[in-house]
């Protein structure tokens, strides 16, 4: 597989202390198992890596792959809570219409609730970028702090 990937989001996913090749590595199962959302070109798939789940944020062209984003998060996906709505993103595996919803979250013994997508047929889970980046990153922190 081909992958294009821009000096800047690959400096941005080395700064999250992610490897480029753990990226292309969970893209390129995500495409041989259709184990991935879709919203247009846009695709997301993730992988649990030891004791993180890391995503791959990425894209087709001409028969190329771009990879847009990669960001992780070290909380333990538990079970949905709720779901609220359809959105533009299909869970390609099974088909299903991926909704808004709710995630159990655990991590150093606490659980919390989290806004994700959700795939209720299946139980599959997905945060995006922007929560697991900074809001899930700074609760992380925060409970190892506390923890310490």
């Amino acid at each position: 597989m081909d992958f294009l990937i821009s000096d800047e989001v690959k400096k941005t996913i080395e700064s999250r202390a992610l490897k480029v090749d753990d990226i292309k590595k969970i893209i390129d199962g995500a495409e041989a198992s259709k184990d991935k959302i879709t919203n247009g070109s846009k695709c997301l798939a993730k992988k649990q890596m030891g004791d993180v789940v890391v995503y791959a944020d990425y894209s087709a062209e001409d028969g190329k792959i771009r990879i847009n984003s990669g960001y992780a998060h070290k909380m333990k996906i538990l079970d949905i809570v709720m779901d609220t709505a359809d959105t533009e993103w299909t869970y390609v595996k099974n088909g299903a219409k991926v909704r808004k919803g709710h995630t159990n979250l655990s991590y150093l013994g606490a659980t919390r609730s989290a806004p994700s997508l959700v795939d209720p047929k299946s139980g599959e889970s997905w945060l995006e970028e922007y929560l697991a980046a900074k809001t899930i990153a700074v609760a992380e922190m925060l409970f190892s702090q506390k923890r310490a």
